[in-house]
Formats: structure tokens, sequence, C-alpha cells
């Protein structure tokens, strides 16, 4: 086998999810590998030696750079297309690339799986952890065993500032809501940190987070720094490689933190950690035990009062914390 097409458009916690993937095609094919993802998150494909070209799909321009994007994709002609995205709009990609096959997962959904040549049957289990299943679809490809390879990534690792004291980073902002541990809970984690060890905290999020990050950063001391949107993503990945630990709620961070095998505590709410938690980190995840209504998968919380965040105490999380540090 010589050329393979990976397609994993996004987002940033699910291309974290499809790099064991990867490492398994490059290993056990030895194939050069592109990989079809859009623009925003290209700049993180840098990082991964295997991957040889990246072919930037124009979901913000599609009309205007429809051409020049089948122009790229149709350069090569592949062995196999592997689309771990399992989408219309990823499958349509999938089709338009030059290749001998086209697989794709046991879940793909809104008619994606027409336009595959196979698929991985189910698993056994709907709470399956999110690397395994796309295991499965390299499967088909160059069957192997044993546990998901570690992802291979180069990312220098970013200087700290010479502040003495473990470097914690937290990453306390997602899209949703029902994801989001309350940020006055994350202040006063905050603070204990520095009384008990004089932590040095970074607060990372994007620009939309910046106004909330600087609110954090106020609260928790001078010992805090409010970084969200001062970096690019390849340099996030670069800022967490040298932390101590990062504390995060269920997010893009967190899961590029742990294919890079940084420390983590994740914190979780709505969503479940066996199929979307830090996957070599499952015993340091920290959610609310107890409630029937959890994990929802929801982005509104149909009780009202998102108890399993807000009632989730800090006690625990520093515990957890301080037991990583």
């Amino acid at each position: 086998m010589k050329r393979i097409l990976v397609i994993k458009l996004s987002s940033l916690g699910d291309i974290a999810h499809a790099l064991p993937a990867l490492r398994a095609l490059k290993e056990r094919t030895g194939a050069a590998i592109d990989w079809v993802v859009q623009p925003e998150y290209a700049g993180l494909l840098a990082g991964c030696p295997d991957v040889e070209r990246t072919i930037e799909f124009p979901r913000r321009n599609f009309a205007r750079g429809f051409f020049a994007f089948l122009r790229a994709l149709r350069r090569a002609r592949y062995d196999v297309i592997v689309d771990l995205q399992g989408l219309l709009k990823s499958a349509i990609v999938a089709r338009l690339a030059r290749g001998r096959r086209r697989v794709g997962p046991a879940w793909a959904r809104e008619g994606a799986q027409r336009f595959y040549d196979a698929q991985p049957p189910r698993g056994p289990g709907p709470r399956r952890h999110a690397v395994d299943e796309l295991i499965d679809v390299v499967d088909l490809v160059a069957p192997g065993a044993g546990a998901a390879p570690e992802p291979r990534l180069t990312f220098a690792e970013a200087e700290n500032d010479g502040r003495p004291g473990p470097h914690v980073a937290f990453a306390p902002f997602s899209r949703w809501a029902t994801k989001d541990w309350p940020i006055e809970k994350f202040a006063e984690l905050g603070r204990r940190l520095v009384a008990e060890m004089g932590c040095q905290i970074r607060i990372v999020g994007g620009r939309a987070d910046e106004a909330q990050g600087e609110a954090l950063a106020r609260q928790i001391g001078e010992q805090a720094r409010n970084l969200c949107g001062k970096t690019d993503l390849p340099g996030l990945c670069s800022l967490l490689k040298g932390m101590d630990l990062l504390v995060s709620v269920d997010s893009g961070p967190m899961h590029w933190a742990e294919a890079m095998g940084v420390p983590l505590v994740a914190i979780f709410g709505a969503t479940d950690p066996a199929r979307t938690g830090p996957y070599r980190q499952l015993a340091h995840v920290v959610a609310k035990e107890g409630l029937a209504c959890r994990p929802c998968h929801s982005r509104t919380c149909a009780r009202g009062d998102l108890a399993c965040l807000r009632t989730l105490d800090v006690e625990t999380v520093c515990r957890a914390a301080l037991a990583r540090l």
C-alpha cells in the first residue's frame, strides 16, 4: 500500500481522537498519508509527522475555493480513502477523491454510508470510546491487535516565564454550557493551588473567552495569567506541553493535552467520559456521581439547575489536582 487519504474535517477534539488511528495506519501500512481538514485546524497537522500532505477543505468559502480544493484533492491516487468523520460532506469528499476503496465508521449518518465500500460492525455497547471506534475503521484497511497506539506529535515545548512553582493550565471553556464548571469554582481552585503549592496558573481559551479569562485571572490573583486568544492552535499545544498539569472541562485543549501526554484532571458534566474522555487518563476524570440524569449529552439542562457541575465541589477537584502534582 503506497498512499492513503484520511478525511477528518473538524472539530478540535474530534481531530485529536483520530490521531491514534493515524498512527495505527502508519505503523501497519507504512503508506504515505494525506489528510483533508478545515483550514482552521491545518496548522495542527504540521505537528503530526505521520501526515505527508494537508489538503484544506474550504468550509467558509466553499463556492470560491471549491475548484482549487478539487485539484488538490485529485492530485494523487489513493489505495484507500479513510473517512473518519462519517458525515455526508466528508463522504462526498471521499467520493470526489481518486481512490480504489472507501471505508467509513460504523456510526456514519446523513446517508454517508452510501458512499463507502465497507464499514466495520458496530462495537459492543453504546459507551465505547470514540478512539476505539476509529481504530475499528483502521482494522478494515490493515487488521491489527492491541490497544490504540500513542499519537506521534512534534510540537516544541514553550518556555515558561521563569516564575517558580508548578505550572498549571486551566481550560474552563467549551461550546456547551452543560460542560462548563462554574468560573467561581475555577477561581477558588486556583487560589487553593497557589496557597498549597505556589502554582502559576495559566488560563487558556479562544478569543471569545478573553473577557471571562481576564475576570478569572483577577479573581485568582497575581500568580494567574490570562492567555485566552493569545496563541494559535499549534502555540496552544506548545504551551500545554510545558505544563505540569491541565485542569480542564471536556474541551479541545483537554484532548490535545491527552494526545501529548500532559497530566490531566478532567471535569465532566453532561458528556460521558467513557465515550469522549481523555483516552489514557480516564482514571483522572472528576464527575458528580449519583445523578440519574448524567450523562445527558445535551447542550441544555432539562433539570434547569446544572446540578452535575454546580454541585461538584472544589475540594474534590483540588484533591485530584494536588495528587497529580
